[in-house]
């Protein structure tokens, strides 16, 4: 009978120490579950969190410490209180842990430098974007990533700025998004003032008035690029 309630009591010590996903906890207790996974107390139950950076798991004396800086969007993260930043396995995004303790979206990085972490600051290529992704910079561009279109960093997003349509598109003069205009339509838009280029049919040249490509004249022998300085068409 003794040896029933020694056995008893040992199985409810063990149970106790036992901790699990959903298992009860305090504060900011963090503990290694395996090398590659930590248990997060969040709202007072342990949550599991993938620490797929290359440290992985440590047990630390007092909590864990989860190499997270590898994650999958919308992934658990630590939420220690300090600020966590990470790139997803294939590098084309960089992560936040949000406030509901998960990663987040912060930026595509879709250029040829991927996402990457330099200590706890994140770099990301965004010399390539979409329209309507997130961007830091304001009045930064990037190249669209069909090369056909520059785009500029407006207010948290990229939105188009100008249309591409030479024959270089929008390329890269080291390392910064330039746009071939020398092709363009009436009304697309433009910066430099009393710039001349060819329509995209060669029949007329354009010319760059209040901010958008204007039709200066029909050409009869058809509108040709020189890249002459001052005037770059000949238009006959």
């Amino acid at each position: 009978m003794k040896r029933i309630v020694v056995a008893l009591a040992f199985a409810l010590v063990v149970a106790a120490c036992t901790r699990g996903v959903g298992s009860k906890c305090k504060g900011n207790e963090s503990v290694c579950s395996d090398r590659k996974s930590a248990l997060a107390c969040q709202d007072s139950v342990f949550v599991q969190v993938p620490c797929n950076g290359p440290l992985g798991c440590v047990k630390m004396p007092d909590r864990a410490s989860c190499d997270d800086s590898i994650a999958e969007d919308g992934a658990p993260c630590m939420a220690s209180g300090d600020e966590e930043i990470a790139c997803t396995p294939d590098k084309k995004r960089a992560l936040s842990c949000s406030k509901n303790r998960h990663f987040e979206k912060i930026l595509e990085c879709r250029g040829r430098g991927g996402c990457s972490l330099l200590g706890q600051q994140v770099s990301c290529d965004t010399s390539i974007a979409s329209k309507g992704d997130p961007c830091k910079a304001e009045g930064s561009v990037s190249c669209s990533e069909d090369l056909k279109q520059l785009i500029i960093c407006k207010d948290g997003k990229f939105e188009s700025y100008r249309f591409c349509r030479g024959q270089y598109g929008c390329h890269f003069k080291g390392d910064t998004p330039t746009c071939d205009e020398s092709l363009s339509l009436e009304g697309d838009p433009c910066g430099l003032p009393n710039y001349y280029v060819c329509s995209v049919d060669g029949r007329d040249e354009l010319s760059c008035q209040n901010g958008v490509f204007t039709k200066t004249r029909t050409c009869k022998k058809g509108c040709q690029i020189t890249n002459r300085p001052g005037r770059p068409t000949d238009c006959d």
